[in-house]
Parts: C-alpha cells; structure tokens; sequence
C-alpha cells in the first residue's frame, strides 16, 4: 500500500511538478502552501510523510517541526534545501522514500551524485524536439536536438552528452542501431528510449543493449522527469 504524503511548497510551480511526480508513483498527495495549512490539515489527517521546503515555513520551522513532533512523532518528514533547484529536489525527494528512512531528513548535496542537466533530443519529428528542448531549457538544462540516427551519433561524439532521449523508430538508421552505438562511444551515457508503441520485444532488446528506461508516446513530463531521475538500473 502507497503512503501518504503531505507536500508544503511556497512556489506552486514547484509544487504542482512534485504533486504530479509523487502521485504518478503512486503516493496519495495533499498539497498546502505553508506551516498554518500544513498544522490546520494535520488536525484531522496523519501522513506518513511531510516534504516540506524551508522557505514555506520561514523563521518558525523549528516551532513547526516541533508541533508536528508533538501531534505525532513517528511522521517522517524531508526537509527540502532552498536553495536547490526541481531536479535536485526530486531526486532528494525520491532517494529518501526509496530508502524509507525512519528519521527526520535534512538534505545536503549527495555525494557521488550529479545532476545531470546535459540532453541531447533525438527523434524526426521536429515538433517533438522543440517542445522537449523548451521544456527542459526552462528547467536550466543544457538541451540539443537531432532529426536522425546520423546526426545523434555524430552529436553523442563530438559532445557526450549525459542524456540521450532516444526515438525507436525514425527515417535512416533505427533507435536500437543508435542505442548500441552511443553505448558503443560511452556506456556511461543515460539513454532513455521513446516510442509510439509499447512492444515487449523491442523493450526487452533495447534493454540487453543498456537501454536505462523506456517510455511510450505520448508521455506526461512528470513521468519523463521520474525516469530520468531515476533510471532502470
């Protein structure tokens, strides 16, 4: 059974992005701008986690994590970091409840772990391309875009890039001629697969090949963001 997440964010751009992640993952969400509707829902509802950021509770964090020690203290809660940007707070978000930690949480930079913010855009459809790119340029990535196989390699050669969002089927040379040859080049190079279809066959081939996800057209950039932040191992 999923758990249930109180989210408390002053940015609602930001929060309407962690609400659409977290409840497509399965999590029940309950949304509030600051510590007075975080405590007010806390009256009647008992989550199994608060995601909450500093700057909603401001100076009286400390009284409000006291008063919800007080309603509860077996509530987990995940203090988020100001001063990160979304893909950080997601993946801060999602490595805390894959763990299950049993304790209060205030993040710092995770070691090892780096945010990967260069993406290269592959597919012949140059509408799709260019509403990736703007998408993912508004969220501070470092974005290009290829119309062919051809040109894919070429740019995966000549830039390495950390993310490759991958189209199957495409005028030219096929996605998984691609995919094997940037794992070819780079095995270390995030590629995530898209298509129009979901074929199992297909899947299962560009997985054995290093395939670190696979999503299916049309796809919500909630579930885009949740793949790339946290690829099939």
């Amino acid at each position: 059974m999923f758990e249930y997440i109180i989210l408390v964010h002053n940015n609602s751009e930001i929060r309407s992005m962690l609400y659409e992640i977290l409840t497509d993952l399965g999590y029940r969400v309950t949304t509030v701008l600051n510590n007075t509707g975080l405590l007010d829902t806390l009256k009647n509802e008992r989550p199994d986690y608060i995601i909450i950021n500093q700057a909603a509770a401001g100076s009286e964090l400390e009284e409000t994590l006291k008063e919800i020690r007080l309603i509860d203290e077996n509530i987990k809660i995940i203090i988020l970091d100001p001063d990160k940007n979304v893909f950080q707070i997601v993946r801060d978000i999602l490595k805390v409840l894959k763990e299950k930690e049993h304790s209060a949480s205030t993040f710092k930079e995770p070691k090892k772990v780096h945010l990967k913010s260069s993406i290269l855009i592959v597919d012949d459809e140059k509408e799709c391309t260019e509403m990736l790119k703007n998408y993912f340029i508004r969220r501070g990535c470092s974005v290009d875009t290829a119309l062919s196989g051809e040109e894919a390699i070429m740019k995966v050669k000549n830039s390495k890039p950390d993310i490759v969002l991958l189209d199957i089927k495409m005028t030219g040379i096929d996605g998984i001629i691609v995919l094997k040859t940037i794992k070819d080049i780079d095995k270390s190079i995030m590629v995530i697969m898209t298509s129009v279809i979901s074929d199992e066959q297909v899947i299962k081939e560009a997985m054995k090949l290093g395939a670190n996800g696979y999503l299916v057209k049309p796809f919500n950039f909630a579930k885009l963001e949740t793949t790339i932040l946290n690829p099939e191992p």
